[in-house]
């Protein structure tokens, strides 16, 4: 029984076509005292059956399996007179929770004292290292490999989607003459695979590193043949003394000669260039601010154009006063905490879903061509010495500026102002000067370089079945229009009707953005800046809080808190 063809279906002699978990019923035991029930979330969309009416048929025995499921079921509401709302209640609460009967167990931490490693190969030639295996964290250990969403991720560090890649130190690299991008052979005892080399200080100067999740041989045609399996290189027979794999082993690096054009990457810049993208706090510093401090205060208007910007503040308020603009209106903004921020990028997929972004695959990602609305920026922090301390994650969307640049360069009006103060796109007018996208200082302006929608074509991102991921609710764009984050318009328009429905104001935490509902650390935070009671209008006076970009004047509606390091 399979849903994919992998490679455990392609080496079957019969496969028996499975329904999807989100199509059938289903029941588990993911703990004692929990007993979780599933059920049909979607109809089938192809040709299946799922495994438990095949094996009722193949048994003799009648009915569905859901008719099986609900017998056994009645078992457990024996003591309940009435078993329909039983069944709707366990249906409403996921299954039945209890106590567990069994004596809870101490949980102790393992004897470290017996824990064994593998000491550091004789080196043999200049290029023997040690190579770490370890999990990719959007693609795992491929299981994740055949959906285009994750493939399009890039990885949190590397800033690398689409293909594996070998990490190497500067230091290392510099002594075997390799450049990024120098495709490397890695020979070890059980296996032979190449990659492309990433050169980066996040790794030991004497250990390599390899991501798994590439190197299917079959799992569709997002990840068949894509790029190399890092477990090729791992002992597949001997299992460790915790009856697991060992996922380090020596191996001979070998410079092939080839290069690989262009990692698959949207990594800009490494460093921040003194331009206070992302701010950091000391521990001991944090603790000591109050409400009203303002630690990364800039004077965003300079001495001598404060006049000229106070006369055009007073035109442009005239202005705000015709049509739809007159009176009072949400300011809608974001505030991104990053200490919250773990970088897993689950907000960057969560957008592509609700927004219909398409994904562009590996080519057009190597030339920058991506479409992500919300990008994940990786920025080292570095010691007086150059250094490396670690990193610092920053989502990156569209500011929502109050005096936004890529407004008044539009000539066709297509980029404008909401009364709730979005930047607004409109792409039936947008005829594809880019204009736009060159005044935007933060980079977040996306070029529809194909028709990414279009069936057959060379980079469709919707072939069937995926147009059933489409959310109605938004435009699907066309080829030679701009296209940006609208902080979820179509939410706050939906919950603005809602309200007026009900003869009521939009209460806080009635709209949220994609992004923040997926947050899995609460790490962003979206309202209306106007209302002073609520939270995202708190956290944006928060004395860690700071405009990107300030000194540019472009007032935006989102609001970064610094991240709190401890410098001891």
């Amino acid at each position: 029984f399979s849903s994919y063809l992998d490679e455990t279906a392609a080496a079957c002699d019969m496969i028996l076509p499975d329904h999807h978990a989100l199509e059938q019923w289903g029941d588990s035991r993911p703990r004692a005292g929990v007993t979780a029930l599933q059920q049909p979330v979607v109809q089938p969309v192809f040709n299946t059956r799922p495994t438990g009416d095949v094996i009722l048929k193949l048994s003799g025995k009648t009915g569905a399996f859901q008719d099986y499921l609900q017998g056994k079921w009645k078992t457990k509401g024996a003591r309940n007179a009435n078993f329909d709302q039983f069944w709707a209640d366990a249906l409403a609460k996921g299954g039945q929770y209890a106590q567990s009967a069994s004596a809870a167990r101490p949980v102790r931490l393992a004897d470290v004292s017996k824990l064994s490693f593998a000491a550091a190969p004789a080196v043999a030639a200049a290029q023997e290292q040690q190579v770490v295996v370890f999990p990719h964290p959007v693609l795992h250990d491929g299981r994740g490999a055949n959906k285009p969403w994750l493939q399009e991720l890039p990885d949190p560090v590397s800033k690398i989607a689409w293909h594996s890649w070998v990490e190497v130190h500067p230091d290392t690299a510099a002594k075997w003459g390799l450049a990024t991008g120098d495709i490397v052979l890695l020979k070890s005892p059980f296996g032979a695979q190449s990659f492309p080399a990433w050169l980066t200080k996040s790794v030991r100067p004497d250990v390599l590193a390899i991501p798994t999740g590439q190197g299917h041989t079959a799992y569709g045609r997002y990840a068949k043949d894509r790029s190399a399996n890092a477990f090729e290189l791992l002992d597949s027979k001997q299992a460790n003394g915790y009856g697991g794999r060992t996922f380090l082993v020596g191996a001979t690096a070998t410079f092939t000669g080839d290069h690989q054009r262009r990692l698959a990457s949207i990594e800009g810049n490494a460093r921040e260039l003194g331009m206070g993208t992302t701010e950091v706090l000391a521990l001991e510093k944090a603790r000591t601010l109050k409400r009203g401090d303002h630690p990364f205060h800039f004077e965003e208007t300079p001495e001598y154009a404060k006049e000229a910007v106070e006369w055009w503040a007073e035109r442009q308020h005239e202005q705000a006063s015709l049509g739809n603009y007159r009176g009072d209106h949400p300011r809608w903004g974001l505030a991104i905490d990053l200490s919250k921020c773990t970088g897993c990028s689950a907000c960057v997929t969560a957008c592509y879903a609700e927004n219909n972004i398409p994904t562009v695959g590996e080519d057009l990602t190597e030339r920058r061509r991506e479409m992500a609305w919300l990008r994940l920026e990786r920025y080292w922090r570095e010691d007086e010495h150059g250094g490396v301390q670690g990193a610092v994650n920053q989502p990156m969307l569209c500011q929502q500026c109050g005096n936004a640049p890529c407004e008044p360069v539009c000539p066709v009006f297509a980029a404008y102002h909401t009364p709730d103060g979005l930047n607004g796109q409109v792409y039936n007018r947008c005829v594809g000067t880019r204009y736009c996208s060159n005044n935007c200082p933060y980079k977040v302006r996306y070029f529809n370089w194909y028709n990414y929608a279009e069936r057959g074509g060379k980079y469709e991102a919707f072939p069937e079945p995926l147009s059933m991921l489409l959310n109605p609710d938004v435009t699907v764009r066309e080829k030679g229009v701009m296209e940006k984050c609208t902080f979820c318009v179509q939410r706050i328009r939906g919950a603005q009707n809602q309200a007026r429905l009900e003869n009521r104001a939009v209460r806080d935490g009635d709209i949220t953005t994609a992004c923040a509902q997926t947050c899995p650390s609460d790490a962003i935070v979206f309202g209306d800046l106007n209302d002073r009671s609520s939270r995202v209008s708190q956290l944006a006076g928060d004395p860690r809080g700071y405009h990107v970009l300030a000194g540019l004047n472009t007032k935006p509606a989102v609001t970064y808190l610094a991240r709190v390091v401890d410098h001891g």
